[in-house]
C-alpha cells in the first residue's frame, strides 16, 4: 500500500524534469508604459574664481588662514602655494583680508563679521 502512494509522486518527478510547459490560463495584461517624464535640469553650479575659493575656504576654517590650517585651505580653494602669495595681497589690496597681530591672515567678509 505504501508503494501505491509513491507511484504518484514519482511520476510527477518525472514529468516536471520533461521540460512540459504548462498553459498560462491568465487573461491577456498588457501593463500600459509609463510615460516618461524628463528630470528636471540641474543648475549649473556657479564657477568661483581662484580667490573666490580662496576666500570661502578661509572661512570654512574659522575666517583665519594660520600656519596650522594652511595645507586644508590650499587642498579646499584648489589652489597652490605660489597662487597663495598672489591672492593674499590682492584681497589686502581690496579690503578683503588683514593681516593679524598673531600673524594669521583674517578674512573680511560677511560670514567673518
Amino acid at each position: 500500500m505504501n508503494v501505491l502512494r509513491l507511484i504518484p509522486a514519482f511520476a510527477l518527478i518525472g514529468v516536471a524534469g520533461c521540460g512540459i510547459t504548462i498553459a498560462d490560463l491568465r487573461p491577456d495584461f498588457v501593463p500600459k508604459p509609463i510615460p516618461a517624464v524628463a528630470p528636471a535640469p540641474m543648475p549649473a553650479p556657479p564657477i568661483m574664481t581662484a580667490k573666490e575659493r580662496l576666500v570661502a575656504a578661509i572661512e570654512g576654517q574659522g575666517c583665519e588662514l594660520t600656519k596650522a590650517n594652511v595645507s586644508t585651505v590650499l587642498q579646499n580653494a584648489t589652489i597652490s602655494a605660489d597662487e597663495l602669495k598672489t591672492l593674499i595681497p590682492q584681497l589686502q589690496t581690496e579690503g578683503r583680508a588683514e593681516l593679524q597681530s598673531n600673524g594669521a591672515i583674517r578674512v573680511i567678509s560677511p560670514q567673518c563679521a
